[in-house]
């Protein structure tokens, strides 16, 4: 939805950050601060803030309303994030009327989160392919200064998709990522101790959002040279992008980022470990989407890379999943074998709810086949460490337990 976001409910960034952003970016704010002096009010112009993350944007824009040179200066900050938006001039008449002119101040329009609607992949989106048609119409219209805040690809695409909207820019200013502000954004998405498939919808949409970031920032460009590092943090970026739109249940773009991922770790030995769990991934996706032949074939691959690099917790995971698609397709010895050796992996690297979940499963399985001692064995050590944990899922045991002992007839 969109929404004309007023100064006093601007999420304000802590000083100390916006003096960071800027003095790391000197040079590019002097020449924004020296553009927004000298374009003359009621006149309409264009220029671009590139800044390939959120709390930097917000950062330079705060700093910019809050600079002395600026006091004389209205700003008007406009979000715009609908990803399905076609007619940017549409939404922008709708707020126009409604923005309160200072008497004596430079009226300046900031714009945000049309990169939504840019994307990041594909040719011609509507909304750029509009702004060409309605180019003439901003000067008319608008009469004022416009700032668009957009990160590097979505520039490139203004460019390569609008030209004749482009050709309105008198000025792009490229402001450069700290190093903290990638830290940070590594600390929230790749090393978070939360996976995002267990996160709330808004907590997971930011949390894609900042993975976007993090591989628009370690995607080469301009001639950049990809460090050894930087390549393996790209590749894990793009599996963790994966696992959110899989968490999402968007198989096409989960998969998209993997073959990505896939291609870059190609047979690099510093990359077995990444690229045993682009495999797995591509597994999982497969059988989600009902391709069980497909998914072995992926997790057959990664078993032999976890196999190599000895990576237990890995290949426990990865005999669990195979062991499911044998018991979904009615070969209950296999995947009863396949049980046995993951959870052998789980007790000795001490996974728990591994552990937890492997009796369970064996239990049914065993069930299933008359072996009703041996079930009711692995279920009850399945319900004894649930309890334990004080989980919700020992009375999901409790309820299997009860129906096996009735079917056993005890």
């Amino acid at each position: 939805m969109l929404s004309n976001k007023p100064l006093d409910q601007f999420k304000e960034i802590p000083e100390i950050d916006r003096q960071r952003v800027v003095e790391f970016n000197q040079e590019s704010f002097d020449q924004l601060l020296t553009f927004v002096d000298i374009v003359p009010d009621n006149a309409f112009d264009l220029g671009y803030i590139q800044s390939n993350f959120a709390k930097d944007r917000d950062a330079i824009i705060q700093a910019l309303i809050n600079h002395p040179d600026c006091q004389d200066m209205q700003f008007e900050i406009w979000d715009f994030p609908d990803p399905d938006m076609r007619f940017l001039m549409d939404e922008i008449l709708k707020v126009l009327p409604k923005v309160k002119v200072q008497a004596d101040k430079k009226l300046i329009f900031i714009v945000r989160g049309v990169e939504n609607a840019i994307g990041m992949t594909g040719e011609y989106p509507p909304m750029l392919v509009d702004f060409n048609w309605v180019r003439d119409a901003y000067p008319v219209k608008v009469r004022h200064l416009m700032l668009f805040c957009l990160p590097d690809y979505a520039i490139t695409r203004v460019a390569n998709f609008a030209p004749d909207f482009w050709a309105w820019n008198s000025g792009t200013f490229v402001f450069k990522t700290p190093a903290n502000t990638r830290d940070d954004a590594i600390s929230q998405t790749l090393d978070a101790s939360k996976g995002i498939s267990n996160c709330e919808l808004p907590e997971k949409q930011e949390r894609i959002d900042l993975l976007q970031r993090l591989l628009i920032e370690y995607t080469p460009s301009n001639g950049r040279e990809e460090t050894h590092e930087d390549l393996k943090t790209r590749i894990r970026v793009l599996n963790d992008l994966a696992i959110a739109y899989r968490s999402r249940s968007e198989y096409s773009t989960a998969t998209y980022y993997l073959k990505q991922a896939l291609d870059l770790a190609k047979d690099d030995e510093d990359f077995i470990s990444l690229k045993a769990n682009t495999l797995y991934e591509l597994g999982w996706i497969q059988n989600d989407w009902g391709n069980p032949k497909e998914a072995i074939a992926f997790y057959q691959q990664s078993l032999e890379l976890q196999e190599k690099i000895g990576n237990l917790q890995g290949k426990a995971a990865t005999l669990h999943c195979l062991a499911i698609i044998y018991a979904n397709q009615g070969d209950v010895e296999k995947a009863i074998a396949l049980y046995q050796q993951s959870l052998e992996l789980q007790e000795k690297i001490g996974n728990v709810q591994g552990t937890t979940a492997t009796f369970a499963m064996l239990g049914q399985l065993l069930a299933a086949q008359g072996d009703f001692e041996k079930a009711l064995n692995y279920l009850q050590q399945s319900l004894e460490i649930l309890q334990h944990l004080r989980s919700p899922d020992a009375e999901t045991v409790k309820e299997i337990i009860a129906d096996v002992q009735a079917g056993a007839g005890l």
